[in-house]
C-alpha cells in the first residue's frame, strides 16, 4: 500500500473513518481494556528513607536513562500521528499512533515519579555531592546531549523518506522493549517496579502487535530497495537503543571513556536496591530471542534481518560508520 501524497497541501480534513487493517483496529481497541494509571502504584516504596544515598541515585539514574527513550517516543509518535492524519491514512492508524503517544507519556511519568521520590530534582535540577552522583549526572547529561542529534535527524526524515517506509520501521524498537521490560518486571523485588513494568510490558506488546500490522499492510507492495532500508533502520534502532537495552554502540553514541564503567556500577547498585535491571548477558539473550521470534515473519515479507553480531544475530551486513545519522523509532 502506497500512502497517497496529493499535490495540494496535506490537511487533516476531510478525514475518514476507513478501517482496512482489522488487526490494527483490534490493537487500538485493546488499549481501552488494558488502561492503567501511574498514580495508582505503591509509590511509598520509593520513599527516600528506604535506601542509602547511592542506591537512591542509582535507581534514579536508570529511570532517567529510560526517560530519554520515552521522551523521544512522545515526540516521534506525536509526529507520526500528525502525518497519518495529514495524509488521511486509515482511521485505526491515526488512533493507534495517538494511543502509543499517550503510552509514552505514561511511561515517562513513571520515570518522573520515581526520580522525584528517590532523588528530587534528578537530573534537571540536581546538585551532586559525591563522585558517584557526579558521574551519574554526567552520564545522563551526555546521553541527553546525544539525544539532540538523534532528534534533529529524526525530524528531517519526514521530508526525505516515503511515509510508508517510516511507518513500517516502527516495530523494531517494540521487539526488544517488550522482552526486556518483561525481564525488569520479573527481576524487580519492589512491588512498585513489578507493577509498573508489567503494565509497560502490556503496552509494549500492544505496540508490537500494532506496528507489525502496519508493517504487514505496508511492506507487501514495497520495492526491494525500500525493504532494504527497513533492514537498515532496524540496525539503526539497535544502535540507538543500545545504552538502555544493551551497551552504548560507538557508531552513534559519543560518550566519555569511563561512561560504561560508571553505567555498569550504577546499574548494579540499582539492582541491589530492588530495581530489576537485566545484566549485560540477559540483555543480549533477550535481544537475540526477540529478533529470532520474528525472523520468519520478516522473511515472509522479504524484509531481510540485519546482522547484529553483538547479540549473535545473523543476517544482512549493514555498515554503519561512526558519526552517521541514526534514523530509528524509539520505545
Amino acid at each position: 500500500m502506497q500512502i497517497d501524497r496529493p499535490n495540494e497541501t496535506p490537511n487533516i480534513f476531510p478525514g475518514n473513518w476507513d478501517v482496512v487493517t482489522q488487526e490494527l483496529l483490534k490493537t487500538y481497541e485493546a488499549w481501552f481494556k488494558q488502561n492503567w494509571g501511574p498514580v495508582e502504584l505503591p509509590w511509598d516504596e520509593l520513599n527516600r528513607e528506604n535506601f542509602d544515598q547511592d542506591q537512591a541515585v542509582a535507581q534514579a539514574y536508570w529511570m532517567a536513562k529510560l526517560a530519554l527513550f520515552e521522551k523521544s517516543g512522545i515526540g516521534a509518535f506525536s509526529l507520526a500521528t500528525l502525518q497519518a492524519a495529514r495524509y488521511n491514512m486509515e482511521d485505526p492508524t491515526k488512533k493507534f499512533l495517538a494511543g502509543v503517544t499517550y503510552d509514552e507519556c505514561r511511561h515517562d511519568e513513571i520515570c518522573r515519579r520515581a526520580c522525584n521520590r528517590l532523588c528530587p530534582g534528578f537530573p534537571y535540577k540536581f546538585k551532586p555531592k559525591t563522585t558517584l552522583e557526579e558521574k551519574a549526572l554526567r552520564n545522563i547529561q551526555v546521553l541527553y546531549d546525544n539525544g539532540k542529534r538523534y532528534w534533529s535527524a529524526f525530524e528531517k526524515v519526514w521530508e526525505k523518506y516515503p511515509l510508508e517506509l517510516i511507518f513500517s520501521s516502527f516495530f523494531f524498537a517494540e521487539i526488544g522493549a517488550q522482552l526486556i521490560f518483561k525481564t525488569v518486571a520479573e527481576k524487580s523485588r519492589l512491588s512498585v517496579y513489578t507493577q509498573a513494568f508489567n503494565n509497560i510490558t502490556k503496552d509494549e506488546s500492544r505496540h508490537l502487535a500494532g506496528t507489525l500490522a502496519l508493517l504487514d499492510r505496508l511492506a507487501k507492495e514495497m520495492p526491494k530497495e525500500h525493504k532494504l532500508m527497513i533492514t537498515r533502520q532496524m540496525k539503526h534502532g539497535f544502535i540507538y537503543l543500545s545504552p538502555l537495552l544493551f551497551k552504548p554502540m560507538p557508531e552513534f553514541w559519543k560518550l566519555p571513556d569511563d561512561f560504561l564503567e560508571w553505567d555498569q556500577r550504577l546499574e548494579e547498585k540499582a539492582y541491589e536496591a530492588g530495581l530489576g535491571v537485566p545484566t549485560a548477558e540477559e540483555k543480549a539473550e533477550r535481544w537475540y530471542k526477540a529478533i529470532e521470534q520474528h525472523r520468519k515473519k520478516l522473511e515472509s515479507l522479504e524484509v531481510p534481518v540485519p546482522a547484529i553480531k553483538e547479540v549473535g544475530v545473523d543476517g544482512v551486513d549493514v555498515p554503519v560508520k561512526k558519526g552517521d545519522n541514526i534514523v530509528a523509532t524509539p520505545l
